[in-house]
């Protein structure tokens, strides 16, 4: 679990420091990429499920923009390294910190015995 949290650190240093990598474009199209990555590192830092997927997605997307040379000219072979580790972390931080919502048949949020479908 400490291995996880620590994880879960770096991940969330790795999206500050892209989003302030997005805001220096000074553009709409930086500014976008900034708060895409805010949200998605919000969502991490409260260990939402989807927060992990779509870490491992934008990851994965940074990875692709970096390869394919339609992004981080400057920046390519360490964004492609970053991207490639980040997907596996963000997998394993999905599976171990992120909140399983409980739902079960026998306990649907509702503790009332008074209930008309319920037997006196």
């Amino acid at each position: 679990m400490i291995v996880a949290r620590v994880l879960n650190w770096l991940l969330l240093l790795v999206f500050f420091v892209a989003i302030a990598g997005f805001i220096s474009f000074a553009n709409v199209y930086g500014f976008f990429l900034a708060t895409v990555t805010a949200v998605i590192a919000w969502f991490c830092y409260k260990h939402n499920r989807w927060g992990y997927f779509a870490a491992g997605a934008w990851a994965l997307a940074c990875f692709q923009l970096a390869k394919q040379g339609y992004e981080f000219q400057s920046v390519k072979r360490h964004v492609m390294i970053v991207g490639f580790i980040l997907i596996p972390v963000a997998v394993f931080l999905h599976e171990t910190l992120a909140k399983v919502t409980t739902k079960s048949a026998q306990h649907n949020g509702n503790d009332d015995n008074h209930d008309s479908k319920m037997p006196d």
